[in-house]
């Protein structure tokens, strides 16, 4: 059987779910704004120089913006809001498999 490999759509997919803190920023992020404070207290063991961090390479990948008026709030783009609809899918799939799990 010969190998393949992902095409960099699904890498970088793939590298977003695998980062724990993307997956964990990007759910707790809505399309209206979310304050820095909030979002620090909702995601939680995470240092807040590494939540800096994280919120600036998922703005780098126009996943999330900050406000114009306020640098302190966040909220996702239309490319966020297609990445937060795929969290959720998961989400729900996977629930439906502990589901189905339990049930047997």
């Amino acid at each position: 059987m010969a190998l393949t490999q992902l095409n960099l759509g699904s890498e970088l997919g793939l590298e977003v779910l695998h980062q724990r803190w993307y997956a964990l920023i990007l759910y707790q992020l809505a399309p209206v704004p979310t304050d820095f404070m909030e979002l620090r207290r909702t995601v939680r063991g995470i240092s807040t120089f590494n939540l800096l961090l994280r919120l600036n390479r998922l703005i780098a990948m126009g996943l999330i913006e900050t406000i114009p008026a306020d640098d302190y709030s966040y909220q996702l783009t239309n490319d966020g809001v297609q990445f937060h609809q795929i969290l959720t899918t998961l989400e729900d799939w996977g629930n439906q498999q502990l589901t189905r799990d339990l049930s047997c």
